[in-house]
């Protein structure tokens, strides 16, 4: 009798499960667990995906990632579960990477089918520009190898998780996006806040460090934490602050006064640390031991007082902060 009704709560729930419930059918992870000779929760291998952003055949690909975490062992709580962003509409990606030797197993599932890439992401790979040459058409991962390349190496070379939290908004990892974090670790070591103060960035001109800025400081535009206003060449020319960056505004919204602060990024210390034609993929295996030194790129050109007046002109629409702010040429 008990296993005659075991038996008719399985079928029951066959038929009355909601499609959409279903789990997916993923890709063949215990082959790609043997083939990087990893082992379930094994801290050295990295699972790296698009799951949470992107759908598939109409549905979202969280049961992919399930199925991913259980076999793997893979958590956020453990620093290698990894994530980065793409369009809705992108193929899922998963990787798995084993740190010890920078091998790597790439699904892109291709409608219902799986495509797979088994490749060496190792220092000496990714660094050679010949490599990127052809990777859009030697593999099925394409478009998403320089992403997971580059946040692998990134997380291999102890990145720390804030900075690869940085990658995730940003969907890659580029010199951009790493001189945002440097600018961010600068802010919050030199310009801490105090009970009732808050930050405004003003990014003038506008490069890929404004994703890491909202990632680390919180400072987004929906909250108006962050304001972008791009540049014109001329009015570039007319600003005497070295490599400009923009502002870092604290302000006291109560007490109605705060202070400005112009930062500049020096891409010159920046590039020098690897060589010319270094892939971007490639860039940080050189920078990441420097992100704990956001001095050695980004310095104050000018420190000033803030009132309301002030405040509401270099955050307004249609005003340059750096006229506002008394730093252009006549």
């Amino acid at each position: 009798m008990k296993k005659y009704l075991t038996l008719c709560l399985a079928l029951c729930l066959l038929i009355f499960i909601p499609e959409g419930f279903a789990r997916p059918a993923g890709p063949p992870l215990s082959q790609a667990m043997a083939d990087l000779h990893a082992a379930k929760n094994d801290p050295g291998l990295l699972v790296l995906t698009n799951a949470p952003y992107v759908r598939s055949q109409g549905k979202d690909c969280l049961g992919l990632l399930d199925q991913a975490q259980d076999a793997t062992g893979a958590r956020v709580g453990k620093g290698n579960l990894l994530f980065f962003q793409r369009p809705q509409a992108h193929p899922f990606c998963l990787m798995l990477f084993n740190r010890q030797d920078r091998q790597a197993v790439i699904f892109t599932r291709s409608g219902s089918g799986w495509s797979t890439d088994r490749l060496s992401l190792a220092p000496q790979v990714i660094s050679d520009p010949a490599f990127w040459k052809t990777t859009a058409k030697s593999y099925a991962a394409g478009r998403d190898l320089f992403t997971l390349a580059a946040i692998a190496s990134a997380w291999a070379e102890g990145a720390p998780y804030d900075f690869l939290k940085a990658t995730e908004l940003h969907n890659h990892l580029c010199p951009g996006v790493t001189s945002g974090y440097l600018m961010a670790r600068f802010i919050l070591k030199h310009y801490p806040l105090k009970a009732g103060e808050r930050y405004t960035i003003i990014s003038s001109p506008v490069w890929c460090k404004e994703d890491a800025l909202q990632v680390v400081l919180d400072c987004t535009p929906g909250k108006k934490g962050l304001v972008a206003k791009p540049l014109s060449e001329e009015q570039t020319r007319q600003i005497p602050v070295p490599n400009p960056a923009g502002f870092l505004l604290v302000w006291d919204s109560k007490a109605k006064t705060g202070k400005g602060v112009a930062l500049s990024f020096d891409f010159g210390v920046f590039k020098g640390l690897y060589p010319e034609n270094t892939p971007k993929a490639a860039t940080i295996l050189s920078t990441v031991a420097y992100l704990d030194q956001p001095e050695k790129f980004v310095s104050v050109s000018k420190q000033f007082d803030l009132d309301e007046s002030l405040y509401t002109a270099m955050t307004q629409a249609g005003t340059n902060p750096y006229e506002a702010a008394g730093l252009v040429k006549d």
